[in-house]
């Protein structure tokens, strides 16, 4: 989906989402390469100044865009699960709701967004 090859590098940067204590989505960001000549601090921990797409229009110039997200569901992780907080035996099995949202610029794929919801969530359109 980014565009890239076996063993390429990418920056990998993770959130969790908290509702009433207790995780509900899980988030990971694959971001393709390039985007470090711009954001450099992508490789820093915690959050940025401003959300990375806004940073990177304003310092290329370039607008980046969101494909149609697409859902899917599969069974949760043991990690997933752990962080969930689930706690079942490992031959249950757990479905889980993901989200995936592909942006682009101009030059093509920038950053994949892998979102996994608790198990019994729903997504909510807002």
């Amino acid at each position: 989906m980014l565009g890239i090859e076996l063993y390429d590098e990418i920056v990998l940067r993770s959130r969790v989402f908290v509702r009433d204590d207790r995780p509900t989505i899980l988030a990971l960001n694959f971001i393709h390469a390039r985007a470090l000549a711009v954001l450099p601090e992508l490789l820093d921990a915690g959050p940025m100044p401003k959300f990375r797409h806004v940073l990177y229009r304003e310092r290329t110039g370039r607008e980046i865009t969101a494909d149609p997200e697409r859902r899917s569901a599969r069974l949760a992780s043991a990690n997933e699960l752990t962080e969930f907080g689930i706690d079942v035996p490992s031959e249950v099995a757990v479905p889980v709701l993901v989200l995936h949202t592909l942006f682009r610029d101009d030059e093509g794929p920038l950053e994949l967004w892998e979102d996994v919801y608790r198990p019994g969530m729903e997504q909510v359109e807002s």
